[in-house]
């Protein structure tokens, strides 16, 4: 493989300043001398290890999306196949976490698939390890922003949980959930009803999900469209101010 092959493979959801083109020409260089050796030399295990660390490093220059996915497996995360992960957060046993295919793992979202509360007691446990649980996303969720999935939690298909929830209990196949703790808001199947008519939602030809809409034509198509009405206990019962706090004697 020549240095301009190497150079001229599209960028995929990588920020700039990431490519690296010289490093990601030795890198493929490297893969393709691996591949020209038998394979007894091939399954070798330094020779393996080394083989995968290159891929590794070419997913990192051109594609971090499946990077991630890679990186994911390789911590002992069962990963299904189309799986976007935006984040790679696991407290610590990535071992325990499953999840399935066509699922988004927003920015920051944090698997937690242990308790550690347990060692403030260790009179009450003696000897313990640890009180941990399994994780499982089923197939096309949607986790938000920050969302935080505890241990033990299972969520079924086509699930979609809100920025910023604390799931702490499982919930069936096709549920909006949001919250601390999360609760059952309603049906999958409405809350995308909802987003197919709505304003806000943008369908443009040219930059079809994951390409990012450029500011210019963003920017315009939002100035139509109408910020959220307050809720009608708000409406009705507008909040009083509380009064200052007393310093404490």
């Amino acid at each position: 493989m020549s240095i301009r092959s190497a150079f001229a493979k599209p960028l995929v959801h990588q920020p700039p300043g990431v490519h690296q083109p010289f490093r990601l020409a030795v890198v493929r260089m490297l893969r393709s001398a691996i591949a020209a050796l038998p394979k007894s030399i091939q399954l070798s295990p330094r020779v393996s290890a080394f083989s995968r660390r290159l891929e590794n490093a070419d997913l990192w220059r051109t594609d971090v999306m499946a990077w991630r996915v890679f990186r994911a497996r390789q911590m002992g995360m069962k990963v299904g196949d189309k799986c976007r992960l935006y984040s790679l957060n696991v407290a610590s046993e990535a071992e325990l976490v499953e999840i399935g295919d066509e699922v988004i793992v927003s920015g920051e979202v944090m698997f937690v698939t242990h308790d550690g509360a347990v060692f403030t007691a260790l009179d009450k446990f003696p000897n313990v390890n640890g009180h941990y649980g399994r994780i499982r996303i089923g197939n096309r969720c949607f986790l938000g922003l920050r969302a935080i999935i505890m241990p033990g939690v299972e969520l079924g298909e086509n699930c979609v949980v809100a920025a910023g929830a604390v799931v702490m209990d499982s919930f069936a196949p096709n549920s909006v959930i949001a919250g601390n703790p999360a609760k059952y808001v309603c049906p999958t199947s409405i809350y995308l009803e909802l987003k197919r008519h709505s304003p806000a939602t943008i369908y443009n030809s040219e930059y079809p999900f994951p390409l990012k809409l450029p500011a210019e034509l963003l920017v315009p198509r939002m100035t139509e469209v109408a910020f959220k009405r307050p809720r009608r206990r708000d409406a009705d019962h507008p909040a009083t101010p509380r009064p200052p706090m007393r310093a404490i004697s």
